[in-house]
């Protein structure tokens, strides 16, 4: 089958016939020629041919391109097995666009400096641009003989996922350029790019029938919003009598509060394929950004990525068990899933994306009372604007004091 490059329109046909595969079935054939090393063999070649049937000088052209391509790729190959390499992030977890402190250790073994070693494979994926070309994490230019180095630098992962995705490789093509020498990297220790997390001011309006330190309730306490006045049991706190009311009936009565009570919340999140990475990538970022915020009201978590369904401890082990799954999602999606339906007569929130790509959050209360608007959420949140302040007044009580201050 022919393949045909995009090409703008009003084209001629002969930019056409110029830019077209004719025969891809026999590229493999002509993949050396990748490598700078394959154009030096195939002038070698020519060279041989010309010094045998037309001029001596073809010989001297040979020789001299024969020991170019024999320093090029006998020394690179030296150098990355000259050497004992260790990367060591100073942290196994760091969120999208934090800095990260790398430490990379390298011990020389030849009595001779070398130049042009780097790290590939390692923090090297992008969010906006396919991984087509490998990009090196650490580079440098001078080692010095029979010596032990350690260089600390930092840089800033913009994309999640579970580092190193692959084989982590030492390169070198110095000095010439002309082919790549590699070598598996055996000490490094993995890292963990955590989605971005955007700041969400308050909580979500969330009644249930497990008692909590924070959030809305109905069942008695001794705070939170006036519920009424009733009359005095043994053991009531001095605190909680309603004087005005003692002195108006006679007798001793004190004043009854809400306290805040905790729900069992489901978050799904829809992580299907995509043909643009970066709008899976805001999505994840909403939903680690809404899972952080309820996490950190001490509500009880299930989550259902995609097929794997976790249910979040408590405390510091349920953040990272959270952001470890969001983490490990792929770059283009699970593939095509549709998203888990929600279970019947249970809180939930769904996190996924319109048909224009904008972000939307549904949240449904069953418990709720049904003529208030708290019962039904349903947030668009638009990937062409700036997330941090579409989520800063996700919740809706947030808007609402908004709007009246």
């Amino acid at each position: 089958m022919e393949n045909f490059h995009e090409l703008a329109d009003g084209k001629s046909w002969a930019a056409r016939v110029l830019t077209t595969d004719f025969c891809p079935s026999a590229n493999r054939f002509v993949y050396w020629l990748k490598e700078p090393v394959g154009w030096f063999v195939l002038a070698t070649a020519i060279s041989v041919m010309i010094g045998l049937y037309f001029a001596p000088i073809g010989w001297t052209l040979a020789a001299a391109l024969t020991s170019v391509i024999a320093v090029g790729m006998v020394w690179p190959a030296i150098a990355v097995r000259a050497v004992t390499c260790s990367l060591k992030p100073k942290d196994q977890h760091v969120h999208e666009d934090d800095p990260c402190e790398l430490k990379f250790s390298v011990r020389n073994w030849l009595p001779m400096p070398l130049w042009g070693l780097s790290v590939e494979g390692f923090l090297d994926r992008s969010c906006k641009e396919v991984d087509t070309e490998k990009i090196p994490t650490v580079a440098l230019a001078f080692v010095r003989a029979l010596t032990k180095c350690t260089y600390r630098f930092s840089i800033q992962p913009d994309f999640r996922g579970c580092y190193p995705d692959g084989s982590a490789t030492l390169t070198c093509s110095f000095p010439f350029g002309i082919w790549t020498a590699k070598r598996n990297l055996e000490d490094i220790t993995p890292i963990t790019v955590w989605p971005k997390l955007f700041p969400i001011t308050g909580q979500a309006v969330l009644q249930g029938r497990n008692p909590a330190e924070m959030g809305e309730g109905e069942r008695s306490g001794r705070s939170g919003n006036f519920i009424g006045i009733r009359d005095y049991r043994n053991g009531d706190g001095l605190r909680d009598v309603n004087w005005v009311a003692t002195a108006r009936y006679g007798e001793l009565v004190v004043t009854e509060r809400s306290a805040p009570q905790s729900c069992s919340v489901e978050v799904i999140v829809d992580v299907g394929t995509f043909e643009n990475r970066e709008e899976l990538a805001n999505r994840i970022r909403v939903a680690a950004s809404i899972l952080a915020n309820l996490h950190q009201s001490a509500i009880p978590l299930t989550v259902r990525i995609g097929r794997q369904v976790i249910h979040a401890m408590q405390g510091r082990n349920g953040f990272v068990q959270m952001m470890d799954a969001l983490a490990r999602v792929p770059a283009e999606g699970y593939g095509e899933q549709q998203p888990e339906t929600p279970v019947l007569n249970r809180l939930s929130i769904t996190i996924s994306s319109n048909q224009d790509g904008d972000i939307v959050v549904c949240a449904a209360d069953p418990e709720a009372n049904q003529r208030l608007s708290q019962h039904h959420m349903h947030r668009l949140i638009s990937g062409e604007q700036d997330l941090a302040l579409q989520l800063l007044t996700l919740w809706p009580e947030v808007r609402d004091a908004n709007l009246v201050a």
